[in-house]
Order: C-alpha cells, then sequence, then structure tokens
C-alpha cells in the first residue's frame, strides 16, 4: 500500500488550509488507489467505505437510465473528490468512470470524520466545495425542467464554449450534447441544424464554433 506525497495532499484545495507538518500527518491515513481509464470507479446505490481525493485524471459523474441511456452530470479532475454525498454511509446517488487513468488518496469515513473534527478549517472548506456543488446540480436541475431541448442545448453550448483565436468554439460531439442534456442524439442533431442553417453556430466534427448570440426561443 503506497500513501500519497505531502506535495500531492498540498494540491487539494480541501487540504490547502493546512501546513506541510500538519500533512505530513496526516498522509499515513491516505492510500493510494489507480482506477484505468474506463472503468466505472463507484455505482450508483453503492455505500462507500473511503473518501476519495482526485490527485491525477478525471472522472465523470453520471446517472444511467432502465433503458441503459445515460445523462452525463459533470467532471472532476486532480484537487476535486467524490462521496461527500455519503459521508455517514447513505447510498451514493449517482455512478462514476474514470475518463483516463486516475489516481486518488483515498481515506476511510471514520478517519475523515475524525480530520475534521481535528482541522475544522477543513470542515468549512469541504461544506463550501459541497453547497457549491448542490447550486450547480440545482441549476441543472432546473434546466432540465424548465427548458426545452432547443434551452437547454443552447445553455449547454453557451457554458462549454471557450475563446479560440478569437472565437468561441464548444468542444462537443452530438452524442456528448445528448448525455449532458438528457435528449436524444436526433433531437440535438435537430437543434444543432436548424443553428446552423440560421448562421448561428458552425459545427465541425467534435468542434462547433458560435457565430453569434443564440435567440431567446426558436
Amino acid at each position: 500500500m503506497t500513501t500519497p506525497t505531502v506535495a500531492e495532499l498540498a494540491g487539494v484545495p480541501l487540504l490547502a488550509s493546512l501546513s506541510e507538518q500538519q500533512l505530513a500527518a496526516l498522509a499515513p491515513r491516505f492510500r493510494v488507489i489507480h482506477h484505468p481509464k474506463h472503468a466505472v470507479v463507484v455505482h450508483e446505490g453503492e455505500c462507500l467505505e473511503s473518501f476519495q481525493l482526485v490527485l491525477a485524471g478525471r472522472v465523470q459523474f453520471f446517472w444511467r437510465g432502465a433503458d441503459d441511456r445515460q445523462v452525463k452530470l459533470g467532471i472532476d479532475g486532480p484537487g476535486g473528490h467524490f462521496a461527500d454525498a455519503t459521508l455517514f454511509g447513505e447510498p451514493i446517488l449517482m455512478s462514476i468512470v474514470a475518463l483516463e487513468d486516475v489516481r486518488v488518496a483515498a481515506i476511510p469515513m471514520a478517519e475523515l470524520h475524525a480530520l475534521l473534527i481535528e482541522h475544522p478549517q477543513v470542515g468549512v472548506a469541504l461544506l463550501r466545495d459541497v453547497v457549491a456543488r448542490l447550486r450547480r446540480l440545482v441549476g441543472r436541475t432546473k434546466a432540465f425542467t424548465m427548458k426545452d431541448v432547443y434551452g437547454r442545448v443552447t445553455e449547454l453550448l453557451l457554458n462549454a464554449a471557450e475563446e479560440r483565436d478569437g472565437q468561441r468554439v464548444a468542444a462537443l460531439s452530438h452524442a456528448e450534447i445528448g448525455h449532458r442534456v438528457g435528449a436524444t442524439r436526433e433531437m440535438v442533431g435537430r437543434v444543432l441544424r436548424e443553428l446552423a442553417r440560421g448562421g448561428y453556430i458552425e459545427a465541425g466534427r467534435g468542434r462547433i464554433r458560435i457565430l453569434r448570440p443564440f435567440p431567446a426561443r426558436w
């Protein structure tokens, strides 16, 4: 069993308030776990025994329906964490897959509880992060319930777009958009074709260039 280095723990925002000496004392409580690319790290409904901090790689949170259709919820990379919704033995509410080779520092839940009592500033940082996640989830849920497919697609494009050479480009495929907004690939394709015809976007393979502001409704 290997333990994370002090430098690795220092790179985790939740632990940023701790000194090097404090991190060195905490390191033996953690063990490093490797998850290979595409591995389902956690299945919805499991009760997790450890809290996991992402040291390297990225993980994707998702729901899987009875028809095997997935709704992707978000991505966490180095410095992120998971199992915060199972701190007291509750079943986790989502599944998690490794998007690439992932290394995590895992600490047993009982040890985490003791750590939060010993270092309350870490508890405050965790609470702040959990509240931020809750707000993002509520915002996403509101979009699903209050907006039609057009509204969800255009909102995702705007949120995912990055500036590249003075242009706003979203690196998303039709399938990825469908997973993220809870719509079929055909419905997504229909919206994107209409936006392209209207001169609002220019779509290529795996990337969508936003040319001008989207209309509020279609």
